[in-house]
């Protein structure tokens, strides 16, 4: 059986604690919660560090091939403190699953920890040419670009609503 996809919305202070109590309270073996992030360069004290932000603030993803065996997990999780956490999405459900065009965004531009690396690239004129990372080919996906906080935002459709996604972006040199 494949594995499929699928999403909850909780609070963003709460999405690491939701995603680590799903992991150790309903997840059996084969299946995934994970929260993507994005690897960005961030000067903090007049030097520039790696932090990781969620790509898509208060949303944890599940990976599984039993989608109705894992629902009765979490049917049967309703009562403790996962769900106390856990937003309705949609027409009254907590979990709804991802579109292929959906699971293509959050995997395609991240690797297997889940996170979007950053990307290098240069600029020619006003044109972007990324020459490593995530963006590599994806230039056309940009919307704009911050050179003094080093990064790129991005316009993404995503649970069908228009999303905007800050990844990393070193801009080399300016030709």
């Amino acid at each position: 059986m494949t594995a499929k996809m699928y999403c909850l919305h909780t609070e963003s202070t709460y999405t690491r604690r939701v995603r680590d109590d799903i992991a150790k309270h309903v997840l059996v073996g084969g299946e995934e919660a994970f929260v993507p992030l994005t690897a960005r360069s961030k000067k903090i004290h007049g030097e520039w560090t790696d932090v990781m932000i969620p790509m898509f603030p208060g949303y944890v993803f599940l990976r599984t091939g039993d989608s109705t065996g894992l629902f009765e997990r979490l049917k049967g999780s309703l009562g403790k403190t996962i769900f106390k956490y856990v937003n309705l999405i949609r027409d009254e459900e907590y979990i709804i699953p991802l579109s292929k065009h959906d699971e293509q965004i959050v995997t395609e531009l991240s690797d297997r920890e889940h996170v979007i690396r950053e990307s290098k690239g240069y600029m020619t004129g006003d044109k972007l040419i990324v020459t490593e990372g995530p963006l590599k080919g994806r230039e056309g996906s940009i919307i704009s670009i911050n050179r003094h906080r080093r990064t790129a935002m991005l316009a993404v459709d995503f649970l069908g609503e228009k999303r905007h996604v800050t990844v990393g972006l070193e801009v080399v040199r300016k030709e």
